[in-house]
């Protein structure tokens, strides 16, 4: 298995896991102090649209302003509150369809950029498998975490 079919495969796990806990969750269940599980999604989301961006940006040559410029919380406050007036059901799609088109983008980066180092939107720096590594442990600890508290208030 080549490194794009990895990171893609990594993806599907991840994400597959999210997917069992959306079809547990009830879409307004408080999962953190202050998000529900459809916040979640929109958190999620918006880091796909982040990562997106700067993939772009990354392929193109092109230096982008990171998208938590004013700090991680305020940048995942602002990817909820934007979200906030969405139904549940359009939160989804959205979850679902900004992460297949990362995937796409990973076939896209071309293979001289794979190993460049390049800023990550959350701070950092580091290659492409490095940056997307962080993405989707990013979302299977919010998988397990939301598991967890699923299972405690039963």
């Amino acid at each position: 298995m080549n490194e794009r079919d990895h990171i893609i495969a990594e993806f599907e796990k991840s994400r597959g896991q999210m997917r069992a806990i959306v079809a547990r969750a009830d879409s307004h269940q408080a999962i953190y102090p202050r998000w529900t599980m459809k916040e979640v999604l929109d958190h999620l989301s918006g880091w796909d649209d982040a990562v997106i961006s700067i993939l772009n940006a990354h392929i193109s040559g092109v230096i982008e302003d990171m998208p938590s410029v004013r700090g991680i919380d305020a940048y995942n406050a602002e990817t909820v509150s934007t979200r906030e007036a969405l139904s549940y059901e359009h939160s989804l799609r959205e979850w679902e369809a900004s992460r297949e088109a990362v995937k796409k983008l990973i076939l896209k980066v071309p293979d001289e950029k794979m190993n460049e180092v390049f800023p990550f939107p959350w701070g950092g720096s580091g290659n492409v498998a490095d940056m997307l590594r962080i993405f989707y442990e990013h979302e299977e600890e919010h998988a397990e975490e939301i598991h967890n508290i699923i299972e405690k208030g039963k």
